[in-house]
């Protein structure tokens, strides 16, 4: 056989097993399933129904490739980068939920009672109760309810007949901040109905929401957010998503807001020491420029040089003027009416000089040519001689003259250009530190305008657009309640009692210490088991087949006595002991009703009662008072003692009771008795003591050949299986086998025969056939 078809056939007969073991029970799954559908049901009546409010945003997160514009960002410079993760949990947040608690006035519950369950009000509320300060609850108010009526008409609110009017803050029955009751718009109650309202600490129906409340992203991948909400009121539901997406905007608006209020206070503060700084540098620069005469220092430089180099210009000037004069000096001086060359006056402006001595020249010319055609003392000689010497001097005092102005002017410009070459020598220091002056004044005013920048962006901040958070769906609710769900409620409620029942059945059986099943019998004791005898509720008067007439039982002797090979042809075993291991498993009920049965069958049965203690088969035959086995095997009578109740069965009661039974087995009488028994029937069947009393059963084991053990349902201890293993081993008894006896149906209904198995045969095939086993009966029955 392949491995499949083992396991197919082991997985069948653990079914076949279990259903075995379960099915006789199923009044009681059935009736427990009922009574679970009717709680279940109960129960159903009794919850208040819940819907299921759905809303989902989408977030711009910066991880998910999703990201506003550049320009909408420059609007709203402490706008955070938002991480779809961290949103979910902010938007979970129990400050989030308390500002939904507070603005929805969820702390107070209006509703009216009834026998079964409240009925709460939200929009139909007759009228909106208020907190003035939500944190505010007295939580150890010994109220738990407070009755109240509205008149619309007169616009009050009627507590312990004393009327409030609408909008008017009073105190709170229950303690703590003050309330007042505000019309819902909602007008169509009597004044005579009367409403319960109650008061909860806005952090305990804070906690409540949590729990109710799931916010996720619709998937890995996606930036959407689900919110989902489950209430007993529908539009409550879809208000708590709406107003949880309204509040999770305000707190962003707010915590941007407080951020930028935050940074307006320091830009301004900030502007304003920075000012002052500015204010400070701006007077230092100014007092640097009064004092040094620094007004632009590069132009200043370029002056500076520009004049040094005129100053130098105007000297070399000088210079040349004086070094014409001083030659024209020198001709004057050195010339002695002699005609010359007149030095050049470039660079001389003043035409006197000039004209001076082209005079003084053209006299020398004509006193040179006069003086070489007259004589010395020539008049004409001597009037040009008076003009010459009268010219020089002229000359002379002309060029003094301009020297000496010109040396004047000479020493002013070297002066001024010493002071010039002077203040470019110390140019440099002063650039330095104008500069570093100008560098403060530059940080600072860039610092300034950075802040000014910065101010207005913020000032811009307070108006964000929200375009990283955008609704796609408004709350709607589910049209049909999402809990209790009817068809889980109603399974639970059929399963729950079914495997309670299931648990109770087999607890039962596996915490009993006693043998329940056959599969005990051949797993533990490792002897096989000829079959099971059913559990027969008779008096003992009526235990014998003979008597009470069921075929049924009838049967199940004769299937055992066929697996013993003593009811067919053939060879058959002749001889068998019937023992147990303890006293009450029925061994002289089976060792009778064997005999009966063979007996009925037309063999020659021997009964023999060896059990001479108690004597169970001489009471079931009513011979307590015949002579029996103990007279014969003390004192080796005759066997025509023997009583034959019916035609075929002859029995050898136990006789007078003693308690040396082993003594009286080991003597050479019962080898007779047994010998000569032999001879005479064609079967016998000895009814021995428990094994575990006495050492009978192990004396006449070996007069036998075969030994059957009887194990009682119900009744026998588990433990004892190993010991008739030991026994069989230790003792040898011949060709041993079990009987299951008194096997009871198993199950809540008892009615028929039932198996170790689970089998059971119904009386009605049992009554069909009585007239059968009547007739066998009454045929070969025998007075005695």
């Amino acid at each position: 056989m392949s491995d499949f078809q083992t396991t197919n056939n082991r997985q069948q007969n653990l079914f076949h097993i279990i259903l075995q073991k379960f099915l006789p029970f199923w009044p009681l799954f059935v009736a427990l399933s009922i009574i679970g559908i009717i709680v279940a049901q109960f129960y159903i009546w009794n919850t208040v129904p819940k819907y299921e409010s759905s809303g989902a945003l989408i977030v711009n997160d910066e991880k998910k490739g999703v990201d506003q514009s550049q320009l909408m960002e420059s609007f709203n410079v402490f706008e955070s980068k938002k991480i779809v993760e961290n949103e979910i949990e902010v938007l979970k947040s129990k400050d989030v939920v308390e500002d939904v608690v507070n603005t929805l006035g969820l702390y107070s519950k209006i509703y009216t009672s009834s026998f079964f369950k409240d009925k709460v009000y939200f929009e139909d509320a007759p009228v909106k109760i208020v907190l003035m300060d939500p944190s505010d609850v007295n939580r150890d108010s010994d109220l738990n309810e407070v009755e109240f009526s509205v008149d619309y008409e007169k616009g009050q609110v009627f507590i312990d007949g004393e009327g409030i009017p609408f909008d008017t803050w009073v105190s709170n029955p229950f303690g703590g901040s003050v309330l007042k009751f505000l019309p819902n718009g909602y007008q169509k109650y009597d004044s005579d109905k009367v409403f319960k309202f109650q008061i909860k600490p806005s952090r305990v129906v804070v906690n409540q929401i949590v729990g109710d409340l799931y916010v996720g992203a619709a998937s890995k991948s996606a930036t959407v957010v689900k919110i989902l909400y489950v209430d007993p009121i529908p539009e409550r539901g879809n208000a708590v998503v709406d107003q949880l997406i309204e509040s999770y905007k305000k707190a962003t608006i707010n915590s941007q807001n407080s951020l930028a209020a935050n940074t307006l206070s320091f830009i301004d503060e900030r502007m304003e020491e920075v000012g002052k700084d500015l204010q400070e540098v701006e007077k230092d620069l100014e007092k640097y420029r009064s004092k040094e005469n620094v007004i632009n220092l590069g132009e200043q430089g370029n002056l500076y040089l520009q004049n040094v180099g005129d100053y130098d210009r105007q000297i070399g000037e000088i210079d040349l003027q004086l070094s014409v004069l001083n030659k024209v000096e020198r001709y004057v001086i050195s010339k002695n009416n002699n005609a010359g060359i007149v030095p050049s006056t470039l660079g001389v402006n003043d035409p006197i000089l000039g004209q001076l001595l082209q005079k003084l020249y053209d006299a020398e010319i004509e006193y040179g040519q006069l003086s070489k055609t007259t004589a010395e003392n020539n008049p004409l000689l001597t009037v040009v001689k008076n003009k010459i010497d009268n010219i020089r001097p002229s000359i002379l005092e002309n060029v003094r003259s301009q020297k000496s102005n010109l040396n004047a002017s000479r020493e002013s410009l070297t002066t001024n250009s010493g002071k010039y070459n002077e203040a470019l020598s110390v140019l440099p220091e002063q650039e330095r530190i104008f500069l570093e002056i100008n560098r403060r004044k530059k940080s600072i005013e860039d610092l300034y305008d950075f802040l000014v920048q910065k101010r207005e962006e913020t000032a811009l901040s307070y108006a964000p657009t929200l375009g990283n958070v955008r609704v796609i769906e408004k709350a709607e609710a589910s049209l049909r309640p999402v809990s209790p769900k009817k068809s889980f409620i109603y399974l639970i409620g059929m399963l729950l009692p079914l495997g309670l029942g299931l648990v109770w059945v087999a607890g039962r059986e596996l915490l009993n210490t006693k043998i329940l099943f056959r599969s005990d019998l051949e797993m533990d004791a490792n002897i096989p088991v000829l079959g099971e005898l059913a559990y027969v509720d008779k008096s003992e008067g009526d235990l014998l087949v003979s008597q009470h007439k069921d075929l049924f039982i009838v049967d199940q002797f004769r299937r055992i006595l066929t697996d013993m090979q003593m009811y067919d042809g053939g060879e058959t075993i002749q001889t068998v002991m019937v023992t147990s291991s303890i006293a009450g498993e029925g061994k002289s009920y089976v060792s009778s009703n064997l005999a009966v049965t063979l007996a009925l069958s037309g063999k020659k049965t021997a009964l023999i009662d060896l059990d001479l203690r108690k004597a169970g088969v001489t009471q079931l035959f009513g011979l307590e008072n015949e002579i029996g086995m103990s007279e014969i095997l003390a004192n080796g009578s005759v066997l025509d003692f023997g009583e034959q109740k019916l035609a075929n069965l002859t029995i050898f009661p136990a006789g007078a009771k003693t308690l040396d039974s082993s003594n009286l087995l080991v003597n050479k009488n019962f080898k007779i008795f047994i010998s000569k028994i032999k001879e005479d029937f064609d079967a016998v069947i000895i009814d021995t003591p428990p094994t575990t009393l006495v050492t009978d059963a192990s004396i006449v084991a070996p007069y036998t050949e075969k030994t059957v053990i009887v194990v009682r349902h119900d009744y026998t201890p588990k433990f004892v299986l190993q010991h008739i293993g030991n026994i069989v081993q230790r003792k040898g008894f011949q060709n041993t086998s079990l009987i299951f006896n008194g096997v009871k149906t198993r199950g809540i209904v008892n009615k028929g025969y039932g198996y170790g198995y689970g089998y059971e045969y119904k009386n009605d095939v049992i009554e069909t056939n009585q007239s059968f086993i009547g007739g066998i009966l009454k045929k070969n029955s025998v007075k005695k």
